[in-house]
């Protein structure tokens, strides 16, 4: 049963990438399963995949959806619920291999993790494989450094420690979002976490070393001046509305930027009175 290999070989290192070889595998599969009696006759496929395990009759469709997303379930080379005879001889090596691939693949169908399915998206990193074809396709440039970057931050803090140089970092950044904290206090408390700790190689220096991190992660955030009452926005949008260059709401009049200093004559900095901070969705969708 070595030529069924592909089916305990779903990924790419990173768990992400679904190889074309796997699908390629898994077209076959289908194929075969639609030409026994016995689907004919069950009007469907029994679904192979770890969390159906020829319990539930699908569609083609859905059964290829099910494979590529979570994998074959243990332990099954021989189609045996396809209509497919289990031979009489099988060696010794296909029994220690079988063990080994199974456990790999129960291991391989946990998920990569919220954090890592957020930053993905963040990236814009192709995450999936949709051509057919018979080569493997391998990650991209962009792709390979963004697995790259993960292993790296996600390393532990320390041997068996539970948090990693991102997950510190995120904590740090989201102190500050969450109690308004100065980031001078975070700098202090970035020294503090270096000096009690014996490894600190994977911890961040400063607030400066957290922020320029995650920056890194792609997760894009825009600054909009509003209306104090609530009454417009102060942007350009692709609909032809100009605003951006308003100094006060068109609906009430309201100021856009905070007086300063009575001396107009003198150059400064503005201040708006209001603004809100916008996560655009559009390019993680």
């Amino acid at each position: 049963m070595s030529h069924r290999s592909w089916m305990y070989d779903r990924k790419y290192p990173g768990g992400r990438i679904v190889k074309a070889r796997f699908k390629d595998g898994v077209e076959e599969f289908v194929t075969y399963a639609m030409s026994q009696d016995i689907v004919k006759s069950e009007g469907g496929i029994r679904c192979p995949c770890i969390k159906c395990m020829c319990g539930s009759i699908e569609s083609a469709e859905n059964v290829k959806a099910h494979l590529e997303k979570v994998g074959f379930m243990n332990d099954y080379y021989v189609w045996k619920h396809h209509g497919e005879r289990e031979p009489m001889n099988i060696n010794i090596e296909f029994d220690v291999n079988t063990d080994v691939s199974s456990s790999g693949a129960q291991a391989e169908c946990g998920n990569f993790g919220r954090m890592q399915d957020m930053v993905g998206d963040a990236l814009g990193v192709n995450m999936s494989y949709e051509g057919g074809g018979q080569e493997e396709i391998i990650p991209n440039n962009k792709a390979l450094k963004f697995y790259a970057m993960m292993e790296e931050v996600n390393k532990p803090l320390y041997e068996g420690a539970s948090d990693s140089k991102l997950s510190m970092c995120v904590r740090l950044l989201a102190a500050k979002s969450n109690w308004n904290v100065p980031e001078d206090c975070l700098e202090f408390f970035s020294k503090m976490m270096l000096d009690a700790t014996p490894v600190k190689d994977n911890m961040p220096t400063s607030y400066y070393d957290a922020s320029r991190l995650v920056s890194k992660l792609g997760l894009q955030v825009k600054k909009i001046d509003c209306c104090v009452n609530g009454c417009m926005l102060f942007y350009d949008n692709e609909f032809g509305t100009n605003d951006d260059a308003l100094e006060e709401c068109k609906f009430c009049n309201a100021p856009r930027y905070q007086v300063r200093n009575s001396d107009i004559h003198r150059k400064q900095k503005k201040v708006s009175v209001k603004s809100m901070f916008y996560l655009p969705i559009i390019p993680r969708l």
